[in-house]
């Protein structure tokens, strides 16, 4: 089964010109069944059964069909067609018939009946022919080989490398992971590899009716840099329970080596909004900044001007920080409002660089609770003079009176609120730095109310800092370190890993697959413990699920295949922690994002993650940290979209035009009076137009993949 967002529409479809039905059916009708349907604007339709022809039991007693029946369309990386042509059982051939296809993403169809694929992507489509009350299907299946020589090896090379063989036994991957869950949209990953440098690289990726065989030149050291259309056709075609295999060899002075094999999984969606993160020695600018990243968008100073220990809200329409840096602390806090377009405003400065800084924001912005920090020896690098946890108005700099908040806490560091905003957590530091607190919120209230500050999971080293809430609000990923820090002054070092706490259970799990562990809690990473073991920090989480997984965001020193690693590629790669250099301190280049998915039917399992995955949109020669992933702040009615996820009013739809690309484009809507698409808003699941799907943080979301 493939899931499909509105996401899609606005990507796959090229070249294919004006006339084009690609409205994605509400219904549609299952094949063998009757229907009068007329073309909609909703969900995904028309998927199962077999195809054939219909009657609606009209006097005439005519049937209409379509020929070919389920025909197969091989395609090789090239746009394709097949003609499809709509009979009618007295031997006729109307010409007034609608066509209409299920899914955009395998192909469109126009109002000739003419079929046509981009040539990437492999699926099954449902074409339906309507006239009158009439219609029948058909099924058109596309088989994807696409073989590229991108390297120009020669004939007798390729055969070396298909045929395999096991001349360097140090070669294996570093990079990615077996295992890895990768969303859609983000940019294609690099592939490394360990051994002797490779001559010419063959890498097999195949699934389903899906197969690609690429041809690669010469890498020092072994490389591959599959393309974005490669990687756009791989994540498009592989359905929700597609292991997608990847097969990789070498040839090193006249010798073969593999294949190497790893088997990835990739969610039924694409990543949403943006992430933006601190950055120290950036080529962008010369000092700390705000940098922005955009899904396949390399990354862009936000904020310059040394702006440091930032926090953006889930609706990424505010985001508050501390500006400029001198004697251990910001010297102000600022806000600032973030535009759709992603240009941002000042909202207000303070001259205090402690009040915003590392602040938890509700989830529009309104209101800031401050990391509130102990008179002396503060345990936070940039917070240091006592600064109790108080309400802020983000607009004016005013001080809310929160009086059940300022009653029971004084010092709640590192906080975060969940993105529906119901719940605050925060490291409960009047208890001890070991422990992890929440309380309820409700902003509704005058004064805001929070509720009796609960401990919830206990760190296992000596911090429990910067929690985020899963989407659903009932669990928390959390940071449990050495410190709250990634390091210390000059590079001393800090460790840490994440966890998650099940807040309806209290189960925590030790996010092992994420923190690079065995089930057994055996490291998988491939320079071993001493060198990336207990190197992951600071996680924040998607305030969204995608494609039936929970997405993280985290800071890692671990290294980057043989890029960023011991004798890797980038100058510093070896030295995870930095130091001072010339008086001045340097970060490491090893600290760096790194992205993974969380189950999105985390209770009850012991490790709900998997494997992550650099986020190669980042800088690669900078010491980046504290990520927040965040959405885009919200468009207006008649904006162009590409799910509900980017509506203020939570519907984006297809408008019926198409751009010069043949694209259909998507627009944000008023509420519809329908179903609600992946995405798009509901109060209950009961509001998703497919009912397996599920309503967290008020959107239509996809199930998790059966296991």
């Amino acid at each position: 089964m493939r899931v499909r967002s509105w996401w899609t529409w606005a990507l796959v479809a090229v070249g294919i010109g004006a006339g084009v039905v690609a409205s994605g059916c509400s219904g549609g009708g299952d094949t063998g069944s009757t229907s009068t349907t007329s073309t909609g604007t909703g969900g995904s339709g028309g998927q199962g059964g077999s195809s054939g022809s219909f009657s609606t039991g009209t006097s005439s007693n005519l049937q209409l069909s379509i020929t070919p029946q389920d025909p197969v369309l091989d395609v090789t990386g090239t746009p394709a067609t097949l003609q499809l042509t709509a009979q009618l059982s007295d031997g006729s051939t109307p010409t007034n018939v609608a066509w209409d296809i299920d899914d955009v993403v395998v192909g469109l169809v126009d109002q000739t009946g003419l079929f046509k694929s981009e040539g990437l992507v492999a699926g099954d489509a449902l074409v339906t022919a309507r006239l009158g009350t009439l219609t029948a299907t058909t099924k058109v299946h596309v088989h994807v080989h696409i073989t590229d020589n991108v390297g120009n090896v020669s004939v007798s090379d390729q055969g070396l490398l298909t045929a395999g063989g096991a001349a360097d036994a140090g070669f294996k991957w570093l990079y990615p992971y077996d295992s890895t869950v990768f969303p859609r949209g983000l940019r294609a990953p690099e592939l490394h590899f360990a051994g002797t440098p490779a001559d010419a690289t063959y890498v097999k990726v195949a699934f389903g009716n899906f197969l690609y065989e690429g041809f690669f030149g010469a890498s020092t050291p072994t490389r591959v840099a599959l393309s974005q259309n490669i990687w756009k056709a791989i994540t498009l075609s592989a359905g929700t329970t597609d292991a997608v295999k990847v097969d990789v060899t070498k040839l090193s002075g006249g010798q073969a080596t593999g294949p190497a094999t790893e088997s990835w999984r990739i969610a039924q969606g694409a990543f949403k909004g943006s992430v933006y993160y601190n950055t120290y020695k950036s080529a962008l600018t010369n000092t700390g900044a705000v940098m922005r990243v955009r899904p396949n968008v390399d990354a862009s100073v936000f904020l310059g001007n040394c702006t440091v220990c930032h926090a953006i809200s889930a609706n990424g329409n505010v985001v508050a920080a501390g500006l400029s840096w001198g004697n251990g602390n910001p010297l102000q806090s600022g806000t600032f409002d973030i535009a759709s377009n992603g240009t941002s405003t000042a909202r207000f400065t303070d001259p205090d660089g402690r009040k915003f800084a590392f602040g938890a924001l509700t989830p529009d912005g309104k209101y800031l609770v401050s990391s509130g920090v102990p008179g002396s020896g503060s345990p936070i690098r940039g917070l240091g003079g006592a600064y109790p946890s108080r309400l802020w108005d983000t607009q004016t700099g005013t001080q809310v009176a929160a009086p059940t908040l300022t009653n029971a806490v004084t010092n709640a560091l590192t906080p975060a609120f969940a993105p529906d905003a119901t719940k605050i957590a925060f490291n409960f530091f009047d208890t001890n730095q070991k422990t992890l607190g929440v309380m309820t919120f409700d902003g509704s209230q005058s004064p805001p109310l929070f509720g009796s500050p609960m401990p919830v999971a206990t760190a296992t080293r000596a911090v429990a800092g910067w929690p985020s809430f899963l989407p659903d609000a009932k669990a928390v990923v959390f940071h449990d370190g050495d410190a709250f820090d990634t390091a210390g002054y000059g590079g001393a070092p800090r460790y840490a890993e994440l966890s998650l706490v099940d807040l309806t259970t209290a189960a925590v799990s030790s996010l092992h697959a994420l923190n690079g562990r065995t089930p057994s809690g055996t490291t998988y990473l491939p320079y071993g413990e001493g060198e990336e073991g207990n190197l992951d920090y600071e996680p924040t989480v998607l305030p969204i699920p995608v494609g039936g997984y929970y997405w993280v965001v985290f800071t890692s020193r671990r290294a980057y295949g043989n890029e960023i690693a011991p004798g890797g590629s980038v100058a510093g790669g070896a030295d995870k922690w930095g130091g001072i250099v010339n008086g001045v301190e340097t970060p490491s280049v090893r600290k760096k994002l790194w992205v993974a998915a969380i189950d999105l039917d985390y209770t009850g399992k012991p490790d709900p993650s998997h494997p992550a995955f650099y986020l190669g949109e980042q800088e690669l020669e900078a010491g980046n940290m504290r990520a927040f992933a965040a959405l885009d702040p919200c468009k207006q009615n008649g904006d162009t979209c590409e799910s509900g996820a980017d509506c203020c009013g939570g519907f984006c739809r297809p408008t019926g035009a198409v751009d010069p690309m043949g694209n259909p484009v998507l627009a944000c809507v008023p509420p519809t009076g329908g179903c609600s698409n992946t995405d798009e808003v509901c109060t209950t699941a009961a509001d998703c137009c497919d009912p397996s799907q599920f309503c967290i943080n008020g959107h239509c979301a996809v199930p998790p993949p059966p296991n």
